[in-house]
């Protein structure tokens, strides 16, 4: 199961769908959803999907050594068939949406800066675009955490929120945005914890630095900040479930560290969202 949905990246690329399906609807209420918003939220999962599948090959052939030897085999075989699956996808997405290709670019243009940091994050996760060495942003020390977490927000709050036609520097988009980086953030420093056997100590993440139990107590307020946030901002609901679902796993994380716990649970809290959304909201 951790191998079908966890190593293919598709249990993350649900999650990516599910945290803006909780953007569109707390921007539109609307209690129905259209083709439009249905475009968006699945260009947000097969784009997370692929962008994924394809960091984790280049770090594969750059650094495998930097990988637990199961996802490491799993990547061997079967990586690029992933890619050639997600692209087939994403051509299967521009066909479907063909006709409202025109409308999103012209929402997106003008917001081109952000797009081009997202773009510099995303790609430059497993491999520095600016750099000859071998390493990614990931590698830079104290810069993993930041770029995991500004990353996701944009992907999964700024950028479906252009694409409905929101203002890009608006106060209440932006705030969401803070606080969709900080639950990010919080689910990815026990991610941190697992990796300290195969983490160069040069890249300094949280538990290198501070320790196990202190980065656990740090997820909590980061998860904590975030809810917070949200709460002020309002028509939070979904987020907020899925807060309230990452709080325990977090503290359980340091009991088990077993992949399909962290692969399945933890990357599985933001999928609630869709739940929540389906079935609740």
């Amino acid at each position: 199961m951790v191998k079908i949905v966890g190593y293919t990246h598709l249990w993350i690329a649900l999650g990516a769908m599910s945290s803006a399906m909780a953007t569109l609807q707390a921007a539109n209420q609307m209690p129905d959803w259209d083709i439009i918003q249905s475009g968006i939220v699945i260009a947000i999962g097969v784009g997370t999907g692929a962008i994924y599948t394809l960091q984790r090959r280049i770090k594969y052939k750059r650094m495998p050594h930097h990988i637990p030897q199961d996802r490491r085999i799993f990547i061997e075989k079967y990586s690029g068939m992933l890619l050639g699956a997600w692209c087939l996808c994403i051509a299967a997405w521009f066909i479907v949406f063909r006709q409202d290709l025109l409308n999103w670019a012209h929402l997106l243009v003008p917001a081109s800066p952000f797009l081009i940091i997202l773009s510099a994050l995303a790609l430059g996760y497993a491999s520095n675009p600016f750099s000859n060495d071998s390493n990614g942003w990931r590698d830079i020390s104290r810069f993993k955490l930041p770029v995991i977490a500004i990353t996701w927000g944009l992907a999964t709050v700024w950028i479906p929120s252009i694409m409905c036609g929101s203002a890009a520097l608006e106060f209440d988009l932006m705030a969401r945005v803070l606080a969709q980086s900080l639950l990010i953030a919080g689910l990815t420093v026990p991610f941190d914890v697992r990796d300290m056997a195969v983490d160069p100590p040069s890249m300094n993440t949280v538990p290198q630095r501070i320790g196990p139990k202190s980065a656990t107590y740090l997820a909590i307020a980061l998860l904590a900040t975030g809810a917070g946030i949200f709460l002020l901002i309002g028509n939070a609901v979904a987020p907020l479930c899925t807060i309230a679902c990452a709080m325990p796993c977090v503290v359980y994380g340091q009991i088990v560290r077993k992949e399909w716990f962290y692969s399945l649970v933890l990357d599985g809290c933001l999928i609630v969202q869709g739940f929540v959304i389906i079935f609740w909201v």
